[in-house]
């Protein structure tokens, strides 16, 4: 039985995670969450949730597990641009106390960090591991600051995953990411509003995610050990994006709104031969087409749509009024 550690579980990719790594019976996961979100993970004989500040718990409760995955970050860069302080303990020093806590873990095979595309900023070649990344936002910055962090000390076994930017269904759902923010509107305000429109952007299905996910905690042969994978399933810009929906979907009598000036400044398209590399034999543009449909599908089921709980940034506003930092 694999032991598994996932922080941040009750989050719109820890939600799609915990039950897709659950229809493995080798597979118990300790989910441990603040659960700002609210719990979002269904009960299961193989997952329990700690309702708790991570940091909290001691170097033997993390001394118990074979993979630890660290989904917790302040991901959404106008949300850690709200607090900088809150941020930065948040995505880098409160880090650093978690390593030290298991760098003598005798037990883990894998420590799996969610980084971002992100951190590549703007850049107009083909991106790969090897170019140099130029983070803008905060976000992007203590990213790549944290990956270093993991690469010189060396003390833990570890995979870093550049994720794309994530879409799709989840139970945690979020509407301040792209692709799910035009398919909500186009459904239910019948607009969608395009800002800039021409930078490039890299985009990952959650669901494709977990599956990698899935493959690094399954690589008996350290294919994976200690290195950093760019993870995602198509590249477009938003201009495109948007003519895509509508043409997949099928949508009518969907206005769009063009204004060409945005404050975006990233830009980045990101090769995904990493992503074919670790889940092979997958028609890749099927699975992008599949996956925006499936997300319309369920959208199109939302009873609230328009909950400020489904903003990130609403939802650290609300929390950072309530709590000095």
């Amino acid at each position: 039985m694999k032991k598994i550690l996932i922080l941040g579980s009750e989050g719109f990719l820890g939600s799609v995670l915990v039950p897709h790594l659950l229809k493995d019976k080798d597979i118990s996961i300790i989910g441990v969450d603040k659960c700002f979100f609210g719990k979002n993970n269904k009960k299961h004989n193989n997952f329990k949730l700690y309702k708790k500040d991570y940091k909290k718990l001691s170097n033997k409760f993390f001394g118990n597990f074979d993979f630890i995955i660290d989904l917790v970050n302040i991901s959404n860069d106008p949300a850690s641009e709200l607090n900088k302080k809150f941020t930065n303990l948040t995505n880098y020093s409160n880090k650093i106390k978690l390593y030290n806590k298991i760098k003598k873990s005798k037990n883990l095979s894998r420590y799996i960090y969610m980084s971002s595309c992100s951190v590549y900023g703007n850049n107009k070649n083909l991106i790969t591991e090897k170019s140099a990344p130029k983070p803008i936002s905060l976000y992007s910055k203590l990213c790549l600051k944290y990956e270093k962090y993991l690469k010189n000390k060396k003390k833990i076994p570890f995979s870093i995953m550049r994720l794309g930017t994530l879409y799709g269904w989840s139970s945690r759902m979020r509407y301040d990411i792209a692709i799910n923010k035009i398919i909500r509107d186009m459904i239910f305000l019948k607009k969608i509003e395009i800002l800039g429109g021409t930078q490039l952007r890299f985009f990952c299905h959650n669901i494709f995610a977990c599956e990698v996910i899935y493959r690094i905690i399954c690589d008996n042969k350290k294919k994976y050990l200690n290195k950093v994978f760019n993870v995602g399933n198509f590249n477009t810009n938003i201009v495109q994006l948007t003519k895509k929906i509508l043409h997949l979907t099928k949508m009518k009598n969907v206005n769009v709104y063009h204004e060409k000036n945005t404050i975006d400044k990233r830009s980045y398209e990101v090769s995904i031969k990493s992503s074919k590399k670790i889940v092979p034999n997958k028609n890749f543009v099927h699975l992008t087409n599949k996956s925006i449909l499936e997300t319309f599908k369920k959208i199109k089921k939302d009873k609230s749509p328009f909950s400020n709980r489904k903003i990130t940034l609403s939802v650290y506003k609300e929390f950072l009024k309530k709590n000095r930092i």
